[in-house]
């Protein structure tokens, strides 16, 4: 385990959180809980101007409720009776369900439809979520496998992983359990198929912004994404780059990847970050490593040489923060807990702010405490 670059303090800068989130940005969420996932992506908002959110994983109990609540008193997250129509549980590992039951209690009136890979573990994070969703039967219960799509007003999410062959495995755990994990593609604004009269027609919208959420899916899982998505793979052959052009599509391409499995040494691989080819790569770790001991080198080595190759030159590699290399361990040059992660993200792709909140695990996030990151 190497320590996470600390961010030099003059280049975040105090301001207001709630004023940059306009309706028509996507507001991505990863709170800082230590050794473990938690979560949250405001949607773009409706037309009415209220926002749907999307959950993914919670940790720890009280700081995502907590979190919620604090911005239900902003105009980011106004009431609305649906508001959460997914929530998912991505593996039942306790750094990942340890405040699930806990959040489906508080908020279950809200939650439309819960995903979970079908993995049978018998944790007290996974038997008291199933006992709280059987509880609440107005919650849809669902076992997702690659190629799953629903359509979130303006947002297009896509189950990657577990592949359907891994998912026929989980009974006789041929599979371990982190390679259960749920990963999604969030993409926005999302192209659909337009009728107008008698015409159907694919509308193509140029510019596209997309997340990739990795949850804790090893080398085994991100394998057979590869072989049920060939296309995810690069081909340089005419034909392909013509129909790029014509589709306007990289399906595996995003500007946000959320890095597996906390950046451990089987969670990422060099090839994964160069398909990928994010703008910001976001680490969920605890700092001086946790009770796992991630991020682990060889992670961060993959992450940095896939964003800058410099392994066959002998050049020093530049800091993590102008890789786009960011950890919810992080500290700045002060010695200042960095914690949270926010990143507001426009339609377009010309905005996207990442603001740290400078939370520890145990601390709620404090959005008039937040400072926003400057590029170099």
């Amino acid at each position: 385990m190497a320590a996470p670059d600390p961010i030099p303090a003059e280049r975040l800068t105090s301001a207001d959180f709630v004023d940059d989130c306009r309706p028509e940005d996507l507001v991505y969420f990863l709170v800082n809980v230590g050794d473990g996932d938690t979560q949250l992506i405001l949607l773009p908002a409706d037309r009415d101007g209220t926002r749907a959110a999307l959950v993914v994983d919670v940790a720890t109990v009280g700081k995502l409720p907590a979190l919620v609540e604090a911005l239900a008193e902003t105009p980011i997250l106004p009431e609305r009776a649906d508001l959460f129509p997914i929530v998912v549980g991505t593996h039942p590992h306790e750094d990942h369900l340890g405040g699930m039951t806990e959040f489906l209690e508080r908020f279950g009136d809200l939650i439309r439809e819960y995903w979970e890979p079908g993995y049978y573990h018998p944790g007290p994070g996974y038997m008291g979520t199933m006992r709280a969703l059987e509880l609440r039967p107005t919650i849809q219960h669902s076992q997702p496998t690659s190629g799953f799509t629903r359509f979130v007003g303006q947002v297009k999410v896509v189950v990657l992983a577990p592949a359907i062959g891994l998912r026929n495995r989980f009974d006789s755990y041929g599979v371990n359990i982190n390679n259960a994990s749920i990963a999604l593609k969030l993409e926005f604004p999302a192209s659909r198929v337009e009728q107008r009269d008698e015409e159907r027609r694919y509308v193509r919208l140029r510019r596209t912004q997309a997340l990739l959420l990795g949850a804790d899916a090893q080398t085994l899982s991100w394998g057979r994404v590869m072989d049920d998505f060939p296309e995810l793979r690069p081909s340089e052959s005419p034909v392909a780059k013509a129909l790029r052009m014509a589709l306007g599509a990289d399906p595996l391409r995003a500007q946000v990847l959320k890095v597996p499995h906390h950046a451990s040494k089987h969670g990422v691989s060099l090839e994964l970050v160069e398909l990928v080819h994010p703008e910001l790569a976001l680490v969920s770790s605890a700092g001086g490593g946790g009770k796992y001991h991630f991020p682990h080198t060889v992670a961060q080595d993959s992450v940095r040489e896939a964003l800058e190759a410099r392994a066959s030159t002998g050049k020093p590699r530049s800091p993590d923060v102008d890789l786009g290399i960011h950890y919810t361990s992080a500290q700045d040059s002060a010695g200042e807990p960095l914690g949270t992660i926010a990143v507001v993200i426009s339609p377009s792709g010309r905005k996207r702010h990442l603001w740290r909140f400078g939370d520890a695990p145990r601390e709620h996030v404090d959005l008039g405490g937040a400072r926003v990151f400057r590029p170099a």
